[in-house]
């Protein structure tokens, strides 16, 4: 496991302060625990008491990261919570939204306190179950077709979206140091850096994944971390999932997610262009080690398949 960020550091009292008095006055902690994961935000498990004995499972993401306000320009707790405020009551379980503080006046840096769900994430194993596979591609399908339907009722929500735009950028993109196979990579690059095909824009989770997703047994029992939800093509969401299919368990496992995409009603237009180009923008964000072998031959007979494949 790769060691957490220094940036990473436990709620302050402030932080916890703001957790009590949103509980309600003579509110108690009663334990706070760092949840894995959250490479954007500082996510940590919180038990509050009510003074009446109530007791509230909650999770506490603060946006405390370095830089986050210029690199991440629209993916802040205020975004998160709107997202959250439209998905409620529909067929995907997210967590509940229960307080926002997009400027951290209240809580001393930005926060969004939301529900804690029951389930957690699944190990590689897991997820190579078809019945997993076939739930988080029926799942992402659903997302795009409840998020799009949501955001259209509200007049003007969607301009709280931002565009979809690559994780990574393409022109620095290199041949991974270990590949015995450069002539591939290269290819891959050349076909990636093509225009995209034109298509409508939905609505995109945009960081879909196993690790953002909760389970009891083969039961999908929760979706987080929506702060990079965006407007763009549905393709893009599903090739982020693919990719992360790919290095978790190989190729087959990617095509197996989108079959189920498919057949629950989405729709992968331009879907060869963005699984090469997120195979690329995975290569920028993922930790050091990532890449070695399995997960390089895994990403290296991924590209050859979909080189091969028609665009869609």
């Amino acid at each position: 496991m790769a060691d957490r960020p220094a940036w990473r550091t436990p709620p302050t009292r402030a932080n916890l302060a703001w957790v009590s008095a949103i509980v309600g006055p003579g509110a108690r902690v009663l334990s706070v625990a760092s949840l894995r994961g959250g490479v954007a935000q500082a996510t940590d498990a919180v038990t509050v008491d009510s003074a009446a004995g109530r007791r509230h499972r909650l999770v506490l993401q603060r946006w405390i990261r370095p830089g986050w306000e210029t690199d991440d320009v629209g993916f802040d707790p205020a975004k998160e919570a709107v997202v959250l405020e439209l998905l409620a009551g529909h067929e995907i379980p997210v967590p509940s939204l229960v307080a926002v503080d997009p400027d951290g006046s209240a809580a001393g840096v930005p926060c969004l306190l939301t529900s804690r769900l029951d389930g957690g994430p699944p190990t590689a194993r897991k997820v190579s179950r078809p019945a997993v596979l076939d739930a988080l591609g029926r799942t992402l399908a659903a997302i795009q077709r409840v998020g799009a339907a949501a955001f259209d009722a509200r007049p003007g929500a969607q301009h709280s979206l931002p565009q979809y735009e690559p994780f990574g950028d393409l022109a620095s993109a290199t041949v991974p140091s270990l590949s015995r196979r450069p002539k591939l990579w290269t290819a891959a690059r050349t076909a990636a850096a093509a225009r995209p095909p034109r298509g409508p824009a939905t609505f995109l989770h945009r960081d879909f994944h196993p690790g953002n997703t909760l389970w009891i047994g083969d039961r999908l029992s929760g979706v987080v971390d929506w702060t990079s939800a965006s407007l763009g093509p549905a393709a893009a969401d599903l090739a982020h999932l693919r990719v992360n299919l790919v290095v978790l368990v190989g190729p087959d496992a990617a095509d197996d997610a989108r079959a189920a995409f498919l057949a629950a009603g989405g729709v992968a237009h331009g879907g060869r262009h963005h699984d090469l180009r997120t195979v690329f923008d995975f290569l920028g964000d993922a930790p050091p080690g990532t890449t070695v072998d399995p997960a390089l031959d895994r990403l290296e007979a991924y590209l050859t398949r979909v080189l091969e494949s028609s665009d869609d």
